[in-house]
């Protein structure tokens, strides 16, 4: 079997302080468990003072897809949105 590996971003609710966005990364480090394995977490400006997150994950194909994870992703505080940016297979 084989992984997908996807670029997720994460929106939160608006203009956030570094210590709301520092507690969002680690939620998400808190979130992504065994057998998913955690890529890397980029912070990116969108606008006007507007941060995301750019979050690199690999899902096993045994695992059933992405939709569980986006599902806990979005319950995190502080999040308005996630979204599935590019899906691919190694």
């Amino acid at each position: 079997m084989g992984e997908v590996i996807a670029l997720i971003r994460i929106m939160p609710a608006g203009v956030i302080s570094d210590d709301e966005l520092n507690s969002i990364q680690t939620s998400i480090q808190e979130t992504v468990k065994e057998p998913i394995r955690l890529g890397r977490i980029e912070v990116k400006n969108v606008a006007f003072g507007l941060r995301g997150l750019d979050v690199t994950i690999a899902v096993p194909d045994s695992e059933g897809g992405l939709d569980p994870i986006v599902d806990e992703l979005a319950k995190i505080e502080h999040v308005e949105s996630v979204e599935v940016v590019d899906v691919g297979r190694i």
